[in-house]
């Protein structure tokens, strides 16, 4: 069954939405509770482990925006705000920041964004028809 134009629209809006909260509230969990973290903030200086957390606040803020965007627009939706947050974070990735973190960093955060955001679509139909 195909969903609608709008619905997918809302879903691709709620997920961008749900990733940014989960996200800032993800980095600002790193930032308040690691110190070490906090002092490489300003200058990017990560460490590999502080790298692989800032990945994991990502893949956890991916999921969850494809669980919000799911939600209205089903797996329609969770692609449309994968590709809706791959096409924001490309610019980002490739000219503004690519010198900050290394290339490995870049590639793993982009080449998950859109099948992690499909996973959490998938658990939001899951979510339904158990409910159902």
């Amino acid at each position: 069954m195909s969903k609608r134009p709008g619905a997918i629209a809302l879903g691709a809006f709620l997920g961008l939405a749900a990733w940014v909260a989960v996200g800032s509230l993800g980095l600002l969990v790193l930032r308040t509770t690691w110190s070490a973290y906090a002092a490489a903030e300003p200058t990017k200086a990560y460490s590999t482990a502080m790298l692989f957390a800032r990945l994991g606040v990502a893949c956890v803020a991916s999921v969850v925006a494809g669980i919000a965007a799911g939600r209205p627009a089903g797996a329609a939706g969770a692609w449309a705000a994968g590709s809706l947050l791959l096409v924001l974070s490309l610019p980002i990735h490739l000219v503004e920041v690519w010198a900050d973190y290394p290339a490995w960093y870049h590639i793993v955060y982009l080449s998950l964004l859109v099948p992690l955001t499909a996973v959490g679509g998938f658990l939001s139909g899951r979510r339904s028809m158990l409910t159902a």
